[in-house]
């Protein structure tokens, strides 16, 4: 018995591989020839190699293109905390979020950096939206990322591993010893990590095309000039700054400057004896 489950389970495994590495291979190929008949011969042409291809109108008619569309955006504003209620009040409306946020002061220039997640079809128009509240765009690009072809590369294999899970859960109910079911568990447990992994790389992509990504990146600048009364007390804060960083220090090396004290006045005075 404990043989014949070996047997069983090897071929299994040999045969999900194969089926695996075909639909790797040949998944979106396979996928094209099914609806050969329902899109009808004249939506295709033969390429040079001789295979049959869909127009690129067609294709997208029959797989829905799987597209991550991101952007980044850099402007000058007159107001910036008025800039930033205003995008709070866009994304919001748009039924996106902000991401993550942080805020710089160069002396002269007050500088905001957010990232905005928002939902893929309104992404243009939060773009547009951005633009109009800009005294003067720096910088400002998009870039679209097709990943259609690895969602359903992920989705074939991911089908694989659960019918090569289902049969080790079969050939588990038919095990009689302990090895076969520990050598069987094991296996299972294996395909189960591929199928979390798959899962949630199709997760990642699903929620990457639902929702853009969108850096922006909004300043504001001063034409107040720093007089000596500014830069005498700004220098007093530095000087400050830096002896408490330089106390913190000392509180941190205090042994070492113990020991290598200690050490000092012990070599002085047996110097010093020395010579009396």
């Amino acid at each position: 018995m404990k043989a014949s489950i070996l047997i069983i389970s090897l071929y299994v495994f040999i045969s999900c591989g194969n089926k695996e590495a075909r639909w790797a291979d040949d998944g979106f190929h396979d996928l094209k020839r099914d609806k050969f008949a329902e899109f009808g011969s004249e939506n295709y042409k033969v390429d040079p190699n001789g295979e049959f291809r869909l127009e690129e109108d067609t294709q997208e008619q029959l797989v829905e293109r799987k597209l991550i569309r991101n952007g980044n955006i850099e402007f000058l504003t007159d107001d910036v905390k008025k800039t930033k209620t205003e995008i709070e009040r866009i994304t919001k409306e748009q039924q996106g979020y902000i991401s993550a946020e942080n805020e710089n002061n160069y002396g002269n220039r007050f500088q905001v950096n957010q990232t905005l997640r928002i939902p893929a079809d309104k992404f243009d128009a939060v773009m547009k939206q951005l633009e109009g509240l800009a005294e003067k765009v720096d910088n400002k690009n998009i870039n679209t990322e097709d990943v259609t072809e690895e969602f359903i590369d992920v989705e074939a294999r991911l089908k694989t591993k659960k019918e090569l899970e289902a049969r080790y859960l079969d050939l588990l109910k038919q095990a009689k010893t302990v090895a076969d079911i520990v050598s069987i568990e094991s296996q299972i447990a294996n395909v189960r990590a591929e199928i979390e992994s798959m899962e949630g790389r199709l997760k990642y992509l699903s929620n990457q095309v639902s929702f853009s990504t969108l850096n922006v990146s909004y300043y504001q600048e001063s034409d107040m000039s720093y007089g000596f009364g500014s830069k005498f007390l700004n220098s007093l804060k530095s000087g400050w700054y830096n002896l408490v960083d330089f106390i913190f220090w000392l509180l941190r090396v205090w042994p070492f400057v113990l020991g290598i004290t200690v050490l000092v006045i012990w070599w002085v005075r047996r110097r010093k004896s020395r010579e009396n």
